[in-house]
């Protein structure tokens, strides 16, 4: 029996090998798919002389006209190994029904992240764990509520529209909040939350242009935050504003657009604003220079305040947020030990740590 199946195997491969020389196609003279002239059957003599490359151009001749060459192309164009060979020198990627990804090996390699290449090692997880444990710790010194506050990458969200499936098996902010829990601070990642909700809505929850969540994706998120702002000051009464939403299309929005070089491409615009109140009834600003600082203050002073570490995704938390304090500075960096003398100095009655999932 094991002989029959050894000479059943060396059959299939000497048929796996010569079945495309047995269907070679020395006729076909142009690849489609390849968009390029193939090679053509090379001849003995040139000008008289002996063809010096007879044997590399009958190389090439071969190799461009054996049998099945256009299927094995495209089963070799469908390796995932070579699909993310292919794009890592790009900065996005286009996905499937219209959406786009963000994929910067330089800005925190949302391909590695989407792959589950980018776990962490037991001792990259310690490390992480201590400076956490450390920045708590040292908050509730202070007497300073904290939260940190996670953001998910879009394709966490949206996965089915990337253009190749997910690996199976935990991600790397798998693994974070694994490790928050286990420390019992108090963190958010409303990754599971937002898939969960995104069935219940006709329009997406982030820009499918873009490399963010809307104001609708960004509003989900904030109610959870509110909670644990409300749990952490139970005895404080927070403003309940009701918001409108307005759901309108561009053409030409999104920051991942201009990285494939596209001019136009549909894009779902989800804006919210108070329902029958105006924004300055509820906060105003001191200073609001984006990326260069954002200071609001509010209209009820007995609110806490606040300080929180940032990036852009907090742009669209920012409207809700701020009616929640008195007074609110969001600063566009992470926190590290220089910031520690600035928070002695702002007094906030509570600090937000947030960070998108790339860069968590």
């Amino acid at each position: 029996m094991k002989r029959k199946l050894q000479l059943i195997f060396i059959i299939l491969v000497f048929l796996l090998i010569a079945l495309p020389i047995l269907f070679f196609n020395g006729s076909q003279t142009v690849s489609q798919k390849e968009n390029r002239t193939l090679a053509k059957k090379p001849a003995f003599l040139t000008a008289s002389h002996l063809n010096g490359k007879l044997f590399s151009d009958y190389d090439a001749y071969f190799q461009d006209h054996l049998g099945f060459r256009n299927e094995l192309i495209s089963l070799n164009d469908r390796n995932p190994l070579k699909i993310e060979k292919d794009i890592r020198q790009q900065k996005a990627i286009e996905g499937k029904n219209g959406w786009y990804f963000y994929i910067n090996q330089h800005d925190g390699d949302n391909l590695s992240d989407f792959l589950k290449k980018n776990l962490l090692n037991s001792a990259e997880l310690s490390e992480f764990s201590e400076r956490i444990q450390k920045i708590d710790e040292w908050c509730r010194k202070q007497g300073i509520k904290c939260i940190f506050l996670i953001c998910p990458n879009k394709h966490s969200v949206y996965e089915e529209f990337y253009p190749f499936d997910c690996p199976e098996g935990i991600t790397r902010a798998d693994q974070l909040t694994e490790a928050l829990e286990k420390l019992g601070v108090n963190y958010l990642f409303p990754r599971d939350y937002l898939i969960a909700q995104k069935e219940n809505y006709d329009f997406p929850l982030y820009y499918e242009t873009d490399t963010h969540w809307n104001s609708h994706g960004a509003f989900l998120a904030f109610e959870l935050l509110k909670k644990k702002i409300e749990d952490d000051f139970s005895g404080t009464e927070f403003p309940q504003i009701e918001y409108k939403t307005d759901v309108s299309e561009s053409n030409t929005y999104g920051d991942i657009l201009p990285m494939l070089n596209v001019k136009k491409a549909r894009s779902t615009q989800v804006n919210f604003s108070p329902a029958n109140h105006k924004t300055e009834e509820f906060y105003t600003y001191l200073k609001n220079d984006g990326a260069n600082g954002v200071h609001t203050k509010g209209t009820n002073e007995n609110l806490p305040r606040a300080l929180i570490f940032r990036d852009s995704f907090f742009s669209s938390l920012e409207p809700f947020v701020s009616p929640l304090f008195s007074e609110a500075e969001y600063r566009w960096k992470q926190f590290d030990d220089s910031d520690k003398e600035y928070v002695m100095d702002y007094k906030p009655d509570i600090i937000i740590f947030e960070a998108v999932e790339r860069h968590a």
